[in-house]
């Protein structure tokens, strides 16, 4: 049972003090009210209600408050909560005010509404509807003993109605949710992320904002193209290191200032060269493809044929253009690896005729 206790003279009690009272155990005289509460009082006499494992009660206001605001009352944000089941209320404790303002965002938008945030410092933050009949608003602060943000105050009663299009979905909101997707599916387009966002969201987001995000998500899962194109010579000895025999050829075109671009590059891993020879077809097919990047260029590639008629990747060159000169280079270290053709009675065959003059 919860009484408010008035004493007079007496440090230790405050007139609104919410502390639980067994008031059956404690003396009716003053003076036996005044030891109960006394932290010093260590009697065990008729009048004490302390137990043997209860010696010393709270002896301070903070403590009585930690008490009361414990993990146990007051919820603590968790994230990765699945979006349409994140919930939030009053007392709810955010290790960071970042934290707090990034669940607002998610909430909103699962909401369907537009908000923005008018009082946002060092330790407070209020978010509000945008619509100003709305009375939507939602406050937090830093608690008492500055660890933690906690929801002061939370009114979700929207009064107007529910949108398609948000601003609080930005560029990094969409690109993070594409970025499962992108891994899922590494040629996922334009119009299926349309067709994600409206369906599973109820968001209609601008075209350019989602060509935006692709990209951002694309670099987070593949990594920055121009940053993969410096590490190629280390790319390079690491295959010579694990696949020894290999053949791994770099051209780089020399720079002014001392720096080199990328060129071309051919790769022979020595496993898939002497699987050839050994068990495969003697037949080589010879063709290029375009590579959908940033930088652009082609592949070359050099197959054959197994046994159980599967393809079997004899080697590969990543050049700028196809052309007679990077066919004719590709051959000479083909050639180089595999020996001479016509020994060993392989045919190539390509629907470039350049190639055959090679």
């Amino acid at each position: 049972m919860k009484e408010k206790i008035c004493v007079d003279e007496d440090a230790y009690v405050e007139g609104n003090s919410d502390i639980e009272v067994d008031f059956g155990k404690v003396g009716t005289d003053k003076n036996d009210d005044y030891d109960a509460y006394d932290p010093g009082t260590d009697s065990d006499g008729a009048n004490s209600w302390h137990s043997l494992e209860m010696k010393t009660p709270p002896n301070s206001e903070d403590e009585l408050e930690e008490e009361t605001e414990s993990d146990e009352v007051f919820p603590v944000f968790r994230e990765g909560t699945r979006f349409g089941e994140l919930h939030l209320e009053v007392g709810m404790k955010f290790n960071t005010k970042w934290d707090f303002k990034e669940a607002v965002r998610e909430y909103t938008i699962q909401e369907g509404r537009r908000i923005r945030f008018n009082k946002n410092d060092r330790n407070r933050l209020r978010a509000v509807c945008k619509v100003k009949e709305c009375g939507w608003v939602i406050f937090a602060s830093k608690d008492r003993d500055d660890t933690c943000w906690q929801v002061k105050t939370f009114r979700d009663d929207h009064s107007c109605a529910r949108e398609d299009k948000n601003r609080a979905a930005n560029r990094n909101w969409v690109a993070s949710k594409l970025v499962k997707k992108v891994k899922k599916y590494p040629n996922f387009r334009h119009c299926d992320a349309n067709t994600f966002f409206k369906t599973k969201y109820d968001l209609s987001l601008n075209r350019n904002s989602i060509s935006r995000a692709l990209s951002d998500a694309r670099n987070l899962v593949y990594g920055d193209e121009k940053a993969q194109y410096a590490m190629v010579r280390d790319y390079g000895e690491t295959l010579l290191k694990t696949n020894p025999g290999s053949t791994v050829e770099i051209c780089t075109i020399p720079q002014p200032n001392g720096d080199v671009i990328f060129e071309k590059m051919y790769v022979c891993l020595s496993g898939c060269k002497n699987g050839f020879k050994a068990g495969c077809r003697p037949l080589i097919g010879l063709d290029g493809a375009f590579l959908k990047t940033v930088f652009g260029g082609q592949i070359l590639s050099a197959i054959g044929q197994d046994a159980n008629h599967h393809i079997y990747v004899i080697a590969w060159a990543v050049v700028e253009v196809e052309n007679t000169a990077n066919w004719k280079w590709f051959l000479e270290l083909l050639h180089a690896d595999l020996g001479d053709y016509k020994t060993h009675g392989w045919c190539f065959i390509s629907d470039m005729q350049k190639v055959h003059y090679c």
